[in-house]
């Protein structure tokens, strides 16, 4: 059994050629740049592939994997990397706790959850005095850090970039990958805690954002400001500016000054003076 190589520090199956499959033919050439037709679950014919591409699947485990002990020993970390298997079921897997090597049988584990480096990653919630020093945020909460390396006894070195650091204190915290949980956007419950896992990317989200509100409400003062500002147009005013020529005639019947004086003395037969002829 075999399946393709994971990349280093990839956690995920996905774009996998060969997520599992039954080798049935080999080539003359068994060197490393040789090739197998590899047999995959769900294709009629057998692939050809590179065998520096492929990795041995012995009891459905494959060296780095993670792993759990099925019974805990309190002496050292359940969660590790499984570093060889051999075919009779033999293991090495890499500890937190242990100098060496841990060796026992493939029976003794089971698959735990896969960690790599960019994912983000906290305290679990049970956890009151963790194996390494990992520092808290407001409201006393768990602070959430970014995983930048991956040692080969699964020791996860995490950094903190939604935290300022100030002179020499340091940024980089080391955890235990069974007292950790992986955190997102997916597994966050409701916008605040989505926000507040979006400080989490860097400590200059928070400012960012508390100045673009600052901004946007300034703009908005000013806009409304304005507007309130602005004088109102005289309602009567408006009314005889938008009135017909009728309506326009009969306001201005009573004031001869608006007309010619012959065009006056017609229409009153009032008295209007009118200019002597030279």
């Amino acid at each position: 059994m075999v399946r393709s190589r994971k990349s280093s520090g990839s956690c995920k199956p996905e774009n996998m050629d060969v997520p599992e499959g039954t080798v049935v033919g080999l080539e003359s050439d068994t060197d490393r740049n040789g090739f197998v037709l590899v047999r995959v679950h769900g294709i009629h014919d057998p692939i050809r592939v590179n065998v520096s591409t492929l990795e041995r699947v012995t009891f459905g485990l494959a060296a780095g994997d993670w792993v759990r002990l099925k019974k805990e020993d309190k002496k050292h970390s359940p969660v590790g990397i499984l570093h060889s298997i051999h075919r009779d079921g033999n293991v090495t897997v890499g500890f937190i706790g242990v100098e060496t090597l841990w060796k026992g049988n493939y029976s003794e584990l089971q698959m735990a959850e896969a960690y790599c480096v960019g994912q983000f990653v906290r305290l679990k919630s049970n956890i009151f005095s963790p194996r390494f020093e990992w520092p808290r945020k407001r409201g006393d909460e768990w602070a959430t850090g970014k995983i930048c390396q991956v040692l080969p006894n699964g020791c996860l070195i995490v950094k903190f970039p939604g935290r300022l650091t100030f002179g020499d204190e340091t940024s980089n915290f080391l955890a235990d990958p069974a007292e950790v949980e992986m955190v997102s956007f997916n597994t966050c419950p409701g916008m605040v805690k989505k926000y507040q896992h979006l400080e989490d990317f860097h400590w200059a989200v928070r400012p960012l954002l508390i100045a673009l509100g600052l901004f946007t409400a300034m703009k908005l003062g000013f806009f409304v400001g304005k507007e309130m500002g602005r004088p109102k147009m005289n309602k009567g005013r408006s009314s005889v500016m938008q009135a017909d020529g009728q309506h326009f005639d009969g306001q201005t019947a009573g004031n001869s000054a608006w007309l010619p004086p012959k065009v006056a003395n017609i229409i009153f037969r009032e008295g209007v003076t009118t200019p002597t002829s030279w």
